[in-house]
Formats: structure tokens, sequence, C-alpha cells
């Protein structure tokens, strides 16, 4: 039978800021670099938050106020994330929370789902198991009306059995 393929992918590094799973952080590093540390002006790729913004300011002298392409409450510079490093510690446990509980939930509902179809196979076994003995018993019965009741006719001779015991005890 084999083992399931399990989604573990709640345990594996995921972008902060886009929420992107990846098999190992090599890949996540490549990701921060190409999408949320890249000038957006002359497209210059960094490998961390602070080179950017020290980039933005002194090559454009503009001052960065957000990671690119961040979603949300994530995009503030102030977080110094380089891969799954100064990700916070609460956002790594919510994201492995959700994640069991999305595995259990489906697993459980996978259980759940085949109790119910092995509950429904064995009522429906029980019912016809039953049909057939009401068939049986109605069987029975009618055998049981078939055979002929003799009713009492005081005119019919009574069925006389000549014994003799003397002969019965000589043989």
């Amino acid at each position: 039978m084999g083992r399931k393929n399990r989604d573990l992918s709640y345990l594996k590094p995921f972008c902060f800021y886009c929420d992107k799973t990846f098999k190992n952080e090599v890949y996540l590093h490549q990701h921060q670099k190409a999408k949320h540390f890249t000038c957006q002006r002359c497209f210059k790729k960094f490998s961390s938050c602070d080179s950017l913004k020290n980039h933005v300011e002194s090559a454009h002298h503009e001052v960065l106020t957000k990671i690119p392409n961040a979603t949300g409450d994530r995009s503030d510079i102030k977080n110094k994330i380089f891969g799954m490093q100064g990700v916070p510690r609460v956002e790594i446990e919510k994201r492995i929370r959700k994640g069991a509980e999305e595995y259990w939930t489906k697993i459980l509902s996978a259980q759940y789902q085949q109790r119910r179809k092995e509950n429904k196979q064995r009522m429906k076994q029980n019912r016809e198991i039953n049909k057939k003995e009401i068939q049986q018993d109605a069987k029975i019965d009618n055998e049981k009306e078939d055979i002929v009741q003799h009713e009492y006719n005081p005119e019919a001779k009574p069925i006389s059995f000549d014994l003799n015991y003397e002969q019965l005890q000589k043989q």
C-alpha cells in the first residue's frame, strides 16, 4: 500500500513579503532578490532591503518607504528580512498552525467520508439480509399453512393397533 504524499508546504521556506512557498532557502533568496529587492527605476538587484534602500537614496536621491511587490502590511521597510532570517516568529507559528490545521481537517474529512461510505455499505447489506430473512419467514409460514390440518370427525373410525406384547418379547 505505500506511503501517501503529504502536503507539508507550510513547513517549507516562504517569502514574508508575498507568502509564496519555496523548495529551499536558495530559491527564496533568488525570489526576494528578483521581486522585492530590485530597484524600480534602474532594475538593479540587491540581496537585502537595506542595500536597496541605500542604493535608492544614493543613486536616485529618493527615500524608499516600502518594499516593492509586497502585500498589504508586510511592505514596511523597517523589517530586516533576508530569506527566513528576520521573519517574526509569530508569523512562522501562524503559518505552521494554519497549515497543520488545513492538513488535519483534510485528513479527518477524508476519514469521515470513508467511514460514512462503509456505514452505507453495511446498512445496505443489513437491509438485504433482513429482506432475505423476511422472505424465509414468509416461506415457512406458507409451508405451515399448506399442511392440511385434519379436523375432528366423530364418525371416523379410530385407528387401532393390535400389538401383541408377548410376540414382541419373543423376537
